[in-house]
């Protein structure tokens, strides 16, 4: 029994670690994000941009989304091998 409560508290360990880690990560990106949207650079405000730019704005808006995604699919995989190595 005692081994499972460590595994238990380890596991709730590690969970707590990814998402401050995750939470710790998603200001600097969501930086980064501004700074790649902003005039200076992509210019994605403006209406007359071509095809091939709206196209990577669109990519770079979707960077976050998919980051939260990649964290929690990760965590999901975490714990689903954790319960079937078990």
């Amino acid at each position: 029994m005692k081994k499972k409560g460590q595994a238990a508290v380890y596991g709730l360990m590690v969970a707590i670690f990814v998402i401050l880690v995750s939470i710790m990560l998603a200001e600097p990106l969501r930086d980064t994000i501004d700074i790649g949207r902003s005039p200076s650079n992509l210019d994605c405000g403006n209406s007359s941009i071509s095809t091939g730019t709206k196209l990577s704005c669109l990519v770079v808006d979707l960077t976050m989304p998919y980051f939260l995604a990649v964290v929690i699919v990760a965590g999901a995989g975490y714990v689903f091998v954790r319960r079937i190595t078990q």
